[in-house]
């Protein structure tokens, strides 16, 4: 009896092992691409047993599927594909499992070039740079830099309608510390040279990516690098012999909407290889926008209308150890501001009615030569030399509205013609002297030449040269250490030494830790120098004695990958803290309040912190993140009882979602700006004042009706904001008074794209 009970618990703890060993080999992983959701077959999976050591190796089959093999859990599994980032987890029970891996195709995506020794990927440089690239440029259905960077956390834009321009700060400063670049090359603009450009006029077409680098890069790029560079690299290259791309947009401005109302954009694009070693490509584009009348009486506008022609040509000249380029941009707008209407009688009694409008005529040349490659004596090289004209005419004019006829006002500054000349050269040489140590030395020389009748004697000219150094040592192999320096002799203000270090840790494979620490200056503008202004109301006079701003900067940023349950995860924590010294601002006289002029007076700090997280869920990628920025108030060195800074939150979420089978995507693009405040002195009192918060939120739909025909419909400002309260700022011509203007109200667009392929 005893006998047969244990033969029958021996049969049962048999037919449990075998069940069990039945079920374990029954569990497998299954492995997919992120992009598309489509099996991995042919990848190689290790397993690890943690307790004892014992690893095994199987290859996935063509469904990406993989059977747990029979060891001790947990396991360390890793995977191993040509085409595929590495993948590892940690499996604690015999439990089925689905991993998505990403392309390593997205990962080259993220190759860079700003204030490297050569192009290479995010993850390995010194410096953290983000980066836009040409397929989101797309996706949001951005036309030029404003739209493209309007949920980008830490940047802050702003318009003025006034003179119809839009402008960016970052980290908390203002946009004359940030410097706008194309392929390296400072853009000219109306109110200098790369610094406080006009983001509405940066044309985005031709641009392959947008690298944004925060924090002071003077040792690179030199001044007006202050808070950070935004650097906008061309296409140079395409996939076939000939290629011709064109689209159509229609956008609407709030609830306008029509052939004579809104946004009508139209673009054309040919390239063409005639060679092995030459190509060349062209493009062309006009954007009309008709204004934005609004709430506006009679032809008068909230939003002016802006006419807008854009266009670039590059030719490249291709050899075995160098590469040669030219490039030349125009740029072609007129703002209309039209007055209202006015009565008029003429001297026979009939009723002509006349209006005083405003046009404001911007043109711009850019012409540009670059090389570079290697020599016997340089591991690799660059040269540049460029020429920028810049021009902008304002005219005022009363318009007869019957007989349409046009007659010049006579008011001193109703007309005034700025121009803006400038030549760049510049270039820098890469050398290994030694296995672990990188050596990169510059040049660059910079001659401006500004004229007009707000100028002082109508042209004064500025000449800067400057020579700078870098060393990139490896002492190990997850070390990397970075010091530099940079010497500038500018005729307006002098010397300047500009130092610079950046280290990068390799934690582990998935980790890296950045430090930097960045001294960076802004060198005073020629307007700031020079300008006068006189009027009725205003006396605005330069200051031919300004020293440049100043300033030290602080960086640490923590960079890693890792998994939560199959989903690959990487976050981006940075901190960051910029003391500025001898601030350039506009100080009033005070016997004469009407009388004001440029001067060093403010100290400005700001600090902050940025989290972000991007990841993969099936056909859904994600990017959020958020900012928490404190901006100094000078009020608390003299009023103690003043807090010290004020902090403003961001918050931003990206969001793509892909539909494989009819390869339609959906992509939102939210970014929440928190209130922003200020003191401000009223009489003997001491006030908070403060720019209140708003969110914005964008959307697109992109559907590929055949091979070459593609179809976006998009809505911009979903929330529909158009004003938010200023309390406290003062309301002078260019700023938006008890309101500041952030956009013209919710828009829904619709663009057309053909693309065409020859060989």
């Amino acid at each position: 009896m005893n006998l047969n009970k244990m033969q029958n618990r021996g049969i049962i703890s048999l037919l449990f092992c075998l069940l069990f060993t039945a079920q374990l080999s029954a569990q497998e992983l299954t492995f997919i691409s992120s992009d598309d959701g489509q099996p991995v077959p042919f990848l190689t999976v290790s397993f690890q047993s943690v307790n004892t050591e014992r690893i095994l190796r199987s290859i996935t089959n063509e469904q990406g599927r993989i059977t747990l093999p029979t060891l001790e859990f947990p396991l360390i599994i890793s995977t191993s594909h040509i085409n595929y980032e590495t993948f590892t987890d940690t499996i604690t029970t015999p439990v089925s499992k689905k991993y998505r891996l990403l392309p390593v195709s997205t990962q080259l995506d993220d190759v860079i070039v700003t204030g490297q020794f050569s192009p290479q990927s995010v993850k390995n440089s010194v410096f953290r740079v983000q980066t836009i690239n040409r397929k989101e440029i797309e996706q949001r259905g951005a036309i030029n830099l404003e739209q493209a960077l309007q949920t980008q956390l830490n940047l802050r834009i702003t318009q003025d309608l006034a003179i119809g321009s839009s402008g960016i700060g970052l980290q908390g400063i203002s946009s004359q510390n940030v410097k706008i670049l194309v392929d390296g090359v400072p853009l000219v603009n109306r109110n200098g040279n790369g610094n406080a450009a006009d983001l509405s006029q940066i044309n985005l077409q031709q641009i392959d990516r947008i690298e944004i680098v925060e924090g002071p890069m003077a040792v690179n790029y030199g001044a007006n690098a202050l808070a950070g560079v935004i650097n906008l690299i061309t296409r140079k290259d395409f996939d076939h012999q000939t290629e011709i791309r064109t689209f159509i947009q229609s956008e609407s401005a709030g609830t306008e909407v029509g052939p004579t109302q809104g946004k009508h954009i139209q673009s054309l694009e040919v390239n063409h290889q005639f060679s092995k070693k030459w190509s060349v490509l062209l493009h062309g584009q006009h954007n009309d926008f008709q204004g934005f009348q609004g709430n506006a009486p009679g032809r008068t506008h909230e939003w002016n209308p802006k006419n807008q022609w854009t266009g670039s040509g590059l030719i490249k000249y291709e050899t075995a150890n160098h590469t040669f380029f030219y490039r030349a941009e125009v740029l072609d707008e007129l703002i209309e501001d039209f007055g209202q209407s006015q009565s008029n009688y003429t001297s026979t009694g009939e009723f002509q009615p006349f209006a005083i409008d405003e046009n404001y005529h911007s043109q711009r040349l850019t012409q540009q030569l670059q090389a570079e490659g290697s020599l016997p004596f340089l591991d690799r090289y660059n040269l540049f030399a460029s020429y920028s004209d810049f021009r902008r005419e304002k005219s005022r004019f009363a318009k007869n509205l019957v007989t349409k006829e046009e007659r010049l006002t006579t008011a001193t500054g109703d007309q005034d013609t700025s121009t803006y000349q400038v030549w760049e050269f510049g270039g820098a040489g890469y050398l290994a002297p030694a296995s672990q140590l990188d050596v990169q030395i510059g040049y660059q020389i910079s001659l401006e030449d500004v004229g007009g009748g707000r100028i002082a004697e109508g042209e004064q000219s500025i000449e800067e040269y400057s020579a700078y150094t870098s060393l990139e040592w490896k002492p190990s192999a997850q070390l990397t250490i970075r010091p530099g320096a940079r010497f500038t002799s500018n005729s307006a203000f002098g010397n300047q030494v500009v130092p610079a270090l950046q280290i990068k840790q390799q934690l582990s494979d998935k980790t890296n830790l950045r430090f930097s620490y960045g001294k960076g200056f802004r060198a005073p503008s020629v307007r700031e120098l020079y300008f006068e202004f006189v009027d009725s109301n205003h006396r605005i006079y330069g200051n031919p004695d300004l020293k440049p701003e100043t300033s030290n900067h602080l960086g640490l940023n923590l960079l890693t990958s890792f998994s939560l349950a199959g989903t690959p995860i990487q976050s981006d924590l940075n901190l960051f803290f910029n003391d500025i010294s001898d601030q350039i601002a506009i100080g009033t006289n005070p016997q004469d309040i009407t009388s004001a002029s440029y001067i060093n007076i403010n100290r400005f700090k700001t600090l902050g912190a940025t989290l972000s997280e991007k990841f993969l869920v099936g056909s859904i990628s994600a990017n959020i993140g958020m900012s928490y920025i404190g901006r100094y108030n000078r009020l608390a060195e003299t009023e103690g009882e003043l807090d010290e800074f004020f902090f403003s939150p961001e918050v931003n979420a990206n969001l793509s979602y892909q539909l494989p089978k009819w390869k339609t995507s959906f992509h939102l693009y939210y970014k929440y700006t928190g209130r922003l405040q200020s003191y401000f002195v009223e009489g003997d009192e001491v006030s908070i004042g403060a720019i209140d918060d708003y969110h914005w939120l964008d959307a697109t739909i992109n559907h590929p009706i055949s091979k070459s025909l593609e179809l976006l419909l998009g809505a911009r400002n979903i929330f529909n904001v158009e004003r938010v309260s200023n309390s406290g700022v003062s309301s002078g011509a260019h700023s938006g008074g008890s309101s500041v203007a952030l956009a013209y109200g919710r828009s829904y667009f619709l663009k057309i794209s053909y693309n065409l392929s020859l060989k």
